[in-house]
């Protein structure tokens, strides 16, 4: 899920500050851009990415870059650190907040992902990124309906950032066949027992 597109070097550390909505937009064709995801770079080019990030540490944009070729390379630990980096230098990365919340699921870590994703509740009811944030919220509940419901309707109003909706649409289709699965079967709630998941399969990368 952790995906970005293809940026030079160069550009990545020419990024300057504009209005918070040209900067969402332009952190949106950055960090995603407008024809699909990209492989895996190469050493060579995370090495590069690297760098960069050394000559601008607080540059929130590459350390997202970085966050997504870590998460690519199954360096969860590296990711979540940069990740939390690149939203803590740049709070309007919604997206890269998505994807910490998502990234601390697949390492069964329900209450980070709680709280990582809680300032999106500020977002309008129009932001696919709100009814995402819904969605994940149902999910670690349990409340399959509810998160099928608000994935649908988070796809639909993402108009721009298709490689997401992507990435959301597989998450539906497990989440739909997990809610096929649980309507043949009832499974009883401990009384006091608090409703976050236990099985991570649904997210998609292997528990760490």
């Amino acid at each position: 899920m952790y995906t970005c597109t293809p940026v030079a070097s160069e550009r990545l550390v020419t990024v300057k500050p504009v209005s918070r909505r040209a900067h969402e937009n332009s952190c949106r064709t950055l960090i995603w851009g407008s024809t699909g995801t990209k492989p895996m770079a190469d050493d060579e080019e995370l090495e590069a990415l690297r760098k960069a990030v050394l000559n601008e540490p607080r540059n929130g944009e590459l350390r997202y870059l970085l966050a997504a070729e870590m998460a690519e390379r199954k360096d969860f630990d590296g990711a979540v650190l940069e990740f939390s980096a690149a939203i803590a230098l740049n709070p309007y990365l919604h997206v890269a907040r998505l994807q910490l919340g998502l990234l601390h699921l697949t390492l069964a870590q329900p209450q980070h992902t709680l709280a990582v994703l809680a300032p999106l509740e500020a977002l309008d009811e129009s932001s696919a990124l709100k009814h995402f944030k819904w969605a994940l919220e149902a999910l670690i509940a349990d409340d399959f309906g509810a998160c099928t419901t608000h994935l649908k309707r988070g796809i639909e109003l993402n108009l721009e950032n298709q490689p997401l909706n992507r990435d959301m649409s597989l998450l539906l289709q497990r989440v739909t066949a997990a809610l096929q699965e649980q309507s043949s079967k009832v499974q009883p709630q401990v009384e006091g027992e608090e409703a976050v998941r236990t099985d991570f399969s649904l997210y998609g990368v292997t528990k760490h």
